[in-house]
């Protein structure tokens, strides 16, 4: 399926001469599963996001699908049950994706809690996955802890928790939802800009929309427009005028630091607290680095330029320092960051860490819906929520979930964490690349890696070197996303179609004129267009690590 540059003046051609049921505004993983699942129930829709998919938060978060274990100590046991189990689904429709990971709870004398309440709390979080848990938890004396995770502090140490929730990449997630929204009849499209909103007899009739790229303005005729900019919320909504009922959003800033994996070598996920202010935080293995996160604080401002400042890093930093202090880690380790905004519902009187993650669905009879609040967990029941209040407004009855069942495109017949691992193996016995490579290509493209490995071998061998001399990264990756995954830039590659800008000490920018010629191949680019990309990718490396040079 070809999803390009090439294809767009088609589908903006769609957007002119259409009309929707429904246009979203929003091309993070809400908007995605919302796009997919309308488009999956025969709707005729339409997707028009102003930069590219996953470009806010859905690209930076802490990549966890997860239960949400401290939502237990608010008593909120129905987005814990709502959460594990939609934990366990994403693992069964998307298991290339979405994976195990097994997490550590140290507990010490000076802890909130005990072993022993612990492990209750554990049991219940069993319980309220129904045992659909990737294993259940295991309580651990303090021997077996530390053999499990060495460089633990030790002082004070009780024991601990073994349990598992799991791991995605959520770049990837929104654009196989995305993906499979357009392989169903959707319209999808990045670099779009919504705009004005028309109206006719007191009702939305169309939304005027702005494509970056080709410098076109179109009308898009549609009974309604679903609202899913995520922190952007507030400003669409002002846009569209006074909105009936429209959420208040609290925009809250998460921050996540990347660490040399020789600096700070985990083999599980380690819950910490922190010394500062008692808020819980991961230490995260990720793709042969360590990510330690994530901070929580309220945002004013813009929404669109969020990048780690020092204050955030080294108040992640002090947890590392606390929990591993004889790792000596410190800000010359840390090689890359990232910051988003989480869209949270506004609750007076709350801090931010208190304030839920559930998601708030508001409607306005003119033709009006938006959602707000939420987690990465529980998009695809987001989603769905959100098209049943869509079709109430059209006039028509909702039905089962379309995604219910569904697995998403690239799993191509994968339906266990068996099917993956069996996958790899075949992979490297099949085909010139190493197993490191081969998991990240799984995991990327799922069943179809075989058949885009064998495709881009009998074009040039060459695609199949790595990108970076020690990523497991390959040269075809950066053709395939310009040719079937509508990267147009080089933002849009190495921070989303890859995560290669945050594994490398330099953000990518000594690989980068490999990936523009490659890109440039299949988009067109002269050599100013490439030199321009070159320019833009320095500059976001710049603001990424611009912590580094503060004191």
């Amino acid at each position: 399926m070809n999803y390009s540059l090439r294809d767009r003046e088609g589908l903006l051609k769609l957007l002119r001469d259409g009309t929707f049921d429904l246009v979203v505004v929003g091309g993070g993983v809400t908007g995605a599963g919302i796009l997919r699942d309308a488009a999956l129930r025969g709707l005729k829709v339409a997707l028009v996001e102003r930069d590219d998919f996953a470009s806010g938060t859905s690209s930076r978060s802490s990549k966890l699908i997860h239960g949400g274990l401290r939502y237990l100590e608010q008593y909120n046991f129905g987005l814990v049950f709502e959460s594990t189990h939609e934990r366990a689904k994403l693992m069964e429709l998307a298991p290339h994706l979405v994976g195990p990971l097994p997490f550590l709870m140290p507990v010490y004398e000076s802890s909130r809690h005990g072993l022993f309440k612990m492990n209750m709390g554990m049991w219940l979080y069993d319980v309220l996955a129904s045992f659909k848990n990737y294993r259940n938890h295991r309580k651990l004396r303090k021997d077996d802890f530390l053999s499990l995770e060495p460089g633990v502090k030790s002082d004070g140490l009780r024991g601990g928790m073994l349990y598992y929730d799991a791991m995605t990449d959520d770049s990837r997630l929104t654009l196989e939802t995305v993906l499979d929204g357009f392989a169903c009849g959707g319209v999808p499209l990045n670099q779009v800009e919504a705009r004005s909103v028309g109206w006719k007899n007191g009702h939305v009739h169309s939304r005027e929309v702005h494509d970056r790229v080709s410098d076109q303005t179109i009308e898009v005729r549609t009974r309604c427009i679903v609202c899913a900019a995520g922190p952007w919320t507030g400003d669409l909504m002002d846009r569209l005028g006074t909105v009936e009922g429209g959420p208040r959003i609290r925009p809250t800033k998460g921050t996540h630091v990347v660490l040399k994996r020789e600096s700070l070598p985990l083999s599980h996920a380690v819950v910490m607290v922190s010394p500062q202010d008692g808020r819980v935080m991961f230490g995260i293995p990720w793709r042969g680095a360590t990510v330690i996160g994530t901070t929580d604080t309220d945002h004013e401002g813009s929404a669109d330029d969020i990048f780690a400042d020092r204050e955030d890093v080294d108040y992640l930093l002090a947890s590392v320092d606390h929990y591993f202090s004889e790792s000596g880690v410190g800000i010359e380790d840390v090689i890359g960051t990232w910051s988003g905004l989480r869209p949270l519902i506004d609750e007076e009187g709350l801090s931010p860490s208190q304030v839920s993650r559930e998601h708030l669905i508001t409607t306005d009879e003119r033709g009006i819906v938006s959602i707000a609040g939420g987690k990465l967990t529980t998009y695809r029941l987001m989603a769905a929520e959100t098209v049943r209040e869509v079709l109430k407004l059209l006039g028509t009855r909702p039905g089962a979930t379309p995604t219910q069942q569904r697995p998403l495109p690239y799993s191509a017949g994968l339906t266990s964490q068996p099917d993956v691992l069996s996958l790899v193996e075949s992979i490297v016995s099949d085909h010139p690349v190493d197993r490191e490579c081969a998991v990240q290509m799984v995991s990327a493209y799922g069943g179809r890696v075989g058949d885009i490995l064998t495709e881009a071998s009998s074009r040039d061998r060459t695609l199949l070197d790595p990108i970076h001399p020690s990523l497991p990264f390959l040269r075809l990756q950066a053709e395939h996303a310009a040719r079937h995954e509508m990267a147009l830039d080089l933002e849009s590659f190495l921070c989303r179609r890859t995560p290669l800008f945050f594994l490398d000490g330099d953000q990518g920018l000594g690989v980068a004129p490999d990936v523009a010629d490659l890109m440039g191949g299949v988009l067109g680019w002269d050599g100013t267009r490439k030199d321009r990309e070159l320019e833009k990718l320095t500059d976001l490396a710049g603001r990424h690590m611009a912590f580094a040079k503060t004191e």
